[in-house]
């Protein structure tokens, strides 16, 4: 899988490294410290949380991806859904690898005054198929009413263009229609 380091990663990469040199010189200068190898653990661990949270806020900022037209159709003669449109970086900077999540839900027939996609917690516990097995629940009659899946669409995508994609998934035959999101991963 390839990134994209833009020059704030590498920034924020030099700034966190050279705090951290410092408080580590300025730890080791001092005679009246006993246990320094304490105060230079906690810098450490402070410094790899801050760096990883700031690596995110960075992530943030320059790396926008968004769909544009994306459509969906099903396919009776294949038992397929195929989605389809275009990923575009809207950002100032290029990004490495563009993932589309694509979550299907049956929409099967209104339970309770609400549809059976409409999920609730004590329903998202016990209708998950490793939960129902440690149960004792027959492995033949678990059907899954949602499912999620993550294709690859784009690499290397340069700042300010747009790819387009086809995404084919198959459909299974026990739903009784669908209803989909789709949102984007970046690396």
């Amino acid at each position: 899988m390839s990134t994209s380091f833009t020059i704030w990663h590498y920034l924020d990469f030099m700034l966190i490294a050279t705090l951290l040199t410092v408080a580590i010189v300025y730890t080791l200068k001092q005679k009246e410290i006993p246990q320094k190898g304490s105060y230079i653990a906690t810098y450490c661990v402070f410094a790899l949380m801050l760096l990883g949270f700031s690596l995110v806020a960075i992530n943030g900022y320059t790396k926008q991806v968004v769909l544009v037209n994306v459509k969906n159709h099903r396919f009776l003669s294949t038992e397929s859904i195929i989605y389809t449109g275009t990923v575009r970086n809207s950002g100032n900077y290029d990004v490495g690898h563009v993932e589309i999540e694509i979550e299907i839900f049956d929409k099967g027939l209104k339970k309770q005054g609400r549809s059976s996609y409409e999920s609730t917690a004590f329903n998202d516990y016990f209708n998950d198929v490793d939960i129902r097995k440690l149960l004792g629940f027959d492995r033949s009659n678990i059907k899954p009413t949602s499912f999620v899946i993550r294709k690859t669409v784009a690499k290397k995508l340069k700042a300010r263009e747009g790819k387009q994609f086809a995404v084919s998934i198959n459909y299974p035959t026990y739903f009784s229609g669908y209803s989909s999101k789709e949102r984007i991963v970046v690396h």
